[in-house]
């Protein structure tokens, strides 16, 4: 069997695609203020000019390449009476370096109106989302203020607040108590 030849289009990955991949990498290592548009193309192996014609700024391919949507996606199912522990837990697990430097590139960004009103949107989804599973009128006030919760605990994380060497389940337990108080129809 004579093997499949590929061409050099084809192994490559397009120029928009190796753009993705260099601000990715660099925005998670970097953040916003800290990656050059220069220092992506770089990356890319590309004149710095392509970034530009391909995303019209350095702002909007940061929005692009900063994954924000559905990481909460399935978290709010389940028991009511143990979710905001459940809601630490999963911070505290899956808030790796990767997510803690997406938080904490678009909280240093947060002075962008567009980055501002990403940020608005991950609380706002957030906020329907737990909002569907709570009773009461002030349901979706709650659960803008468990946002503010995860926000917190995120800002913690991601500024090494807490040791490393902290129980993570403690840590669930402690924190979970503080949201399921919010979470709680009283």
């Amino acid at each position: 069997m004579t093997p499949t030849k590929h061409t050099p289009e084809q192994e490559q990955p397009s120029t928009s695609e190796a753009i993705r991949a260099a601000a990715f990498r660099l925005f998670g290592v970097h953040g916003f203020g800290g990656t050059s548009v220069r220092a992506i193309a770089k990356v890319a192996g590309i004149d710095p000019a392509l970034v530009i014609r391909h995303f019209g700024s350095k702002e909007a391919l940061f929005l692009e390449t900063t994954p924000v949507a559905d990481y909460f996606e399935g978290q709010f199912d389940g028991p009511l009476d143990t979710l905001g522990e459940r809601i630490a837990a999963f911070v505290l697990g899956k808030a790796d370096a990767r997510m803690l430097s997406v938080y904490t590139a678009l909280m240093r960004a947060s002075d962008s109106p567009r980055i501002r009103e990403r940020l608005r949107e991950m609380t706002g989804t957030f906020a329907t989302n737990l909002a569907a599973r709570l009773d009461g009128e002030d349901a979706y006030t709650r659960a803008l203020l468990v946002s503010a919760q995860v926000s917190g605990l995120l800002s913690v994380l991601s500024d090494e607040s807490i040791p490393q060497s902290a129980d993570r389940d403690e840590l669930a337990k402690l924190y979970g108590r503080a949201m399921q108080t919010l979470i709680d129809q009283y």
